[in-house]
């Protein structure tokens, strides 16, 4: 009698590697050169895949064979992390939706361009932070991981004014190109140097690229969080559970990372303790004047200083009313303007002049230089 052996592991694994990447079944099957019918029929352990099929599988998602045969939890992270060497896209705020083709390509562009200006420069390529920071799945608990990178960072409770120049600093790529404006961000892990590509959209003012800086961070640790325990730590957007309330997932953990790392419960009352701003005393002016020290919008400035108990909850709607008639009239521009001065794109521009200057990568660096150009990547 002969045994049949159950290999659905392997379409499981296939399955999950490739949501990791935020790549639909149709993509994946189109790479490594079959239909989309018996892609599905392995991913759902109908089929076992063959030996060709399994090399191009593992070359198609940067990962070893061993990786795709792993049979439990701690053997598939262990090869995964070991095997893994292209960036991939983090998921986007809408986990059913993906990027645009052309945004693929832009971002493929700028990585490779990235990583030559490295090598030519011979910089860091590793960030100075980790990347996986183990966290609770809670609103607490995002607050608490956005407390101890920020102590990774050597900023504790500070108060910033060049947070590109903060992430750049510590190895990361912050990215700040013209996009389709509904698009705010994206982001790619690197796993091979446990880095990020963080992509900003240069139509949107200061502090929406900021927030969206943080949010991206938040994602990556989140990230790196599911794939090391191999499993998703939040709820899905469409959890049918009883509950009444919303569930938390990833998008809402974000943000709320996000908000806590830009403002920190202790520099925002500091802040206000030092100038002696009573609960009642917030005036429309006062509020944004406060809220250029820490480069967030007034709405969230707003919500921030209610959600720590520094403003009278009768002032609260008002104030807001106020800010959404200015968002209203203006397109959702920033009341007062922004006083927030950034140098986007500083790192990768930096690393071009100082490639032009190496004899043997001068050539290489111009036509960088090109591609660079090609995409209107912000140059100050």
């Amino acid at each position: 009698m002969v045994m049949k052996i159950d290999l659905a592991f392997i379409g499981r694994n296939i399955r999950r590697l490739r949501r990791q990447r935020n790549s639909t079944m149709a993509e994946l099957a189109d790479k490594i050169g079959m239909s989309q019918v018996p892609l599905g029929r392995i991913e759902r352990g109908v089929n076992a895949p063959s030996a060709s099929v399994i090399y191009r599988l593992s070359k198609a998602l940067g990962v070893s064979v061993d990786t795709l045969f792993a049979e439990d939890e701690h053997e598939f992270k262990s090869f995964q992390y070991e095997s893994a060497q292209n960036p991939f896209p983090v998921p986007l705020d809408d986990p059913d939706k993906e990027l645009p083709v052309r945004i693929k390509t832009m971002a493929h562009d700028i990585i490779n361009a990235f990583w030559a200006l490295e090598d030519i420069c011979n910089a860091q390529k590793r960030a100075k932070i980790p990347l996986f920071i183990p966290f609770e799945p809670t609103e607490s608990g995002m607050e608490t991981l956005a407390v101890s990178v920020r102590r990774y960072t050597g900023i504790e409770h500070g108060v910033v004014f060049d947070y590109f120049e903060l992430f750049e600093n510590q190895g990361f790529r912050v990215i700040v190109v013209p996009m389709l404006k509904m698009l705010d961000s994206f982001s790619y892990y690197d796993p091979l140097y446990q880095n990020a590509f963080f992509f900003l959209n240069a139509r949107h003012n200061p502090e929406r690229q900021l927030f969206r800086l943080a949010y991206e961070l938040g994602k990556v640790l989140i990230l790196t969080c599911a794939m090391n325990r191999g499993e998703n730590v939040f709820k899905d957007p469409d959890d049918s559970s009883p509950s009444a309330e919303k569930p938390f997932t990833a998008h809402r953990a974000a943000r709320r990372f996000a908000a806590t790392f830009l403002m920190p419960a202790n520099a925002v009352c500091d802040t206000v303790a030092q100038l002696g701003i009573r609960k009642k005393h917030w005036s429309y002016e006062l509020l944004l004047r406060i809220k250029h020290r820490f480069g967030v919008s007034a709405e969230a400035f707003l919500y921030r200083l209610n959600e720590l108990d520094l403003i009278d909850p009768s002032l609260v709607e008002p104030l807001k009313n106020t800010i959404h008639n200015h968002y209203g009239k203006t397109d959702f521009g920033e009341p007062d303007f922004s006083r927030r001065l950034l140098t986007p794109n500083g790192r990768l521009w930096d690393l071009v002049f100082t490639g032009k200057e190496v004899e043997d990568g001068r050539d290489e660096v111009m036509e960088i230089e090109q591609v660079l150009n090609r995409w209107r990547v912000v140059k100050k």
